[in-house]
């Protein structure tokens, strides 16, 4: 099963994946299990399309582990992951990291990274799911920014809506009006917003069966609890099977997107940009050693990663070119 939605995932990107001897292609014959992973792959990147990539930043990025928060993810990794203990973590962090910083290389150095205390409570910062003082984060809803806000979302009659929320002990903080499926999925998944999907009418929200399984799969995984004309629904679908490959498929897509999100590529910190400051600077007339400053001071990291530029380096660049990045 899980053969089976990796190669879904890929498929529908619109790439072939070779297994041994076998190629699977978005246009191959395919069986029944896999043909539902494909069908639900395939909904999932229509719904949610992958970013455009034009996220930029100004942040300096280190050769080494550059921000606390890089850290806090490899302690997360390493302690929680791995069993490994708080000083054994900062112990190897501290190894390949390169530089010196005392503060966080020690036990109290990686609870701090670990854990997030704001409001004068410890939250776990990477899988807090748990209740506070004000609001209770659903089992399988991640700390998202809005996770404390409560509100409904609604795909179909408004007025149905809010008529269920009245007669809840606990009404919801607000009633969202209805928006595309797609903006909605992106505010569960992103957000945290939402408590509740409210759906009325659901044959008309819907525009196959595997969407439907692949929207309320989602919420759920979500921990946003899905309503479908006043049933309160424990899973997407009625057989196991199809709710295993379901979740499975949810799971391998958001762990996919997170990264997505979460990943900034700064060209400027690249061997290509090295290189092409060095090429422009060069034609100016400039000396090998001059060359050399000034790529120091733009703190663009060396072709070993380590050290300082230096004439010869520099020249070695120039020779080499820039495709060659190590």
């Amino acid at each position: 099963m899980t053969r089976a939605i990796i190669i879904a995932e890929m498929m529908a990107g619109g790439n072939s994946i070779t297994i041994g001897k076998e190629t699977f292609t978005p246009d191959a014959k395919r069986d029944g299990l896999l043909d539902l992973a494909y069908e639900a792959a395939v909904e999932r990147h229509r719904l949610l399309p992958a970013l455009d990539g034009g996220a930029k930043t100004d942040a300096y990025i280190s050769p080494g582990w550059p921000t606390d928060e890089e850290c806090a993810r490899l302690a997360h990794k390493l302690t929680r992951g791995m069993v490994y203990s708080q000083a054994e973590a900062s112990r190897i962090i501290e190894s390949v990291d390169g530089y010196e910083r005392p503060h966080v290389w020690s036990r109290q150095g990686i609870d701090r990274l670990l854990w997030d205390r704001t409001y004068g409570e410890k939250w776990d910062r990477f899988t807090y799911v748990e209740k506070s003082r004000t609001c209770v984060h659903l089992e399988g809803r991640r700390y998202l920014p809005g996770a404390h806000m409560g509100c409904m979302a609604v795909l179909g009659s408004t007025e149905e809506a809010k008529s269920y929320d009245a007669s809840l002990s606990e009404p919801h903080s607000y009633v969202s009006p209805p928006m595309e499926l797609s903006a909605t999925l992106k505010l569960i998944l992103d957000t945290g917003v939402y408590r509740t999907l409210f759906i009325s009418e659901s044959e008309v929200h819907f525009s196959s069966g595997a969407q439907r399984a692949v929207s309320y799969d989602l919420a759920l995984y979500r921990g946003v609890q899905v309503v479908e004309n006043g049933i309160h629904l424990t899973a997407a679908d009625g057989k196991p099977t199809n709710n295993r490959i379901l979740r499975e498929g949810t799971e391998l897509f958001v762990a996919l997107r997170a990264h997505s999100n979460a990943t900034i590529t700064d060209e400027t910190r690249s061997r290509a940009h090295a290189w092409k400051v060095a090429t422009d600077l060069h034609a100016r007339g400039n000396s090998l050693r001059e060359i050399a400053d000034h790529l120091n001071e733009e703190a663009i990291p060396t072709l070993s990663g380590t050290g300082r530029w230096s004439p010869s380096a520099v020249k070695k660049l120039l020779d080499s070119g820039p495709e060659t990045d190590q």
